[in-house]
């Protein structure tokens, strides 16, 4: 709105037109402010004074004097703005640095432990594959085992005298029989 009211104190119009005009148009006597005072007091416009007084009136060497003053006010206001936004943005850049900095560490640690892992699977590996072997021989030894003694059996049984064998089938049968007490 100020910068509405400085285009106004150059206008040909005159602010006390555009006043009157206003006034008709929002049905309002006074000010922002609602003191009584004039509507362009509340916006510092010609320092609080309406210039001229009717149609077609220009505004007095005052006005020019405080829009000057009003350039300065906006001069200093947009170093301000200025100032503010580039310590923003430097503040901006600090934080994107070091969240940048943070996960380049945590990339470092998440790599170094993937290393560490993939030295634990490879030794849990080798220890699985030795354990397979093992196995694999053990099984291969017990079959070894099993065929030498279903062999010796098989000898023992072919070696055997036959009475003995006779007297194993009668033991046998005079157990299904009637007891001998």
């Amino acid at each position: 709105m100020q910068r509405d009211m400085g285009m106004l104190a150059r206008h040909p119009i005159g602010a006390a037109d555009f006043a009157s005009f206003y006034f008709l148009q929002h049905g309002s006597a006074g000010g922002g402010a609602g003191d009584g005072r004039p509507w362009c007091s509340s916006y510092s416009c010609h320092g609080g004074e309406v210039a001229g007084g009717g149609s077609g009136a220009t505004v007095g060497a005052g006005a020019v004097a405080t829009a000057s003053v009003r350039d300065d006010d906006g001069e200093r206001k947009r170093a301000r703005r200025q100032a503010s936004n580039r310590e923003s943005a430097r503040r901006a850049r600090a934080r994107r640095r070091g969240q940048l900095d943070d996960l380049s560490a945590r990339v470092a640690e998440l790599r170094a432990a993937n290393a560490a892992l993939a030295v634990e699977l490879n030794r849990v590996a080798a220890a699985r594959a030795r354990a397979a072997r093992e196995g694999a021989r053990l099984r291969e030894e017990a079959r070894a085992l099993r065929e030498r003694l279903d062999a010796a059996e098989a000898a023992q049984e072919a070696a055997a005298p036959p009475k003995a064998k006779e007297k194993e089938a009668g033991d046998g049968e005079e157990e299904a029989g009637t007891p001998s007490d």
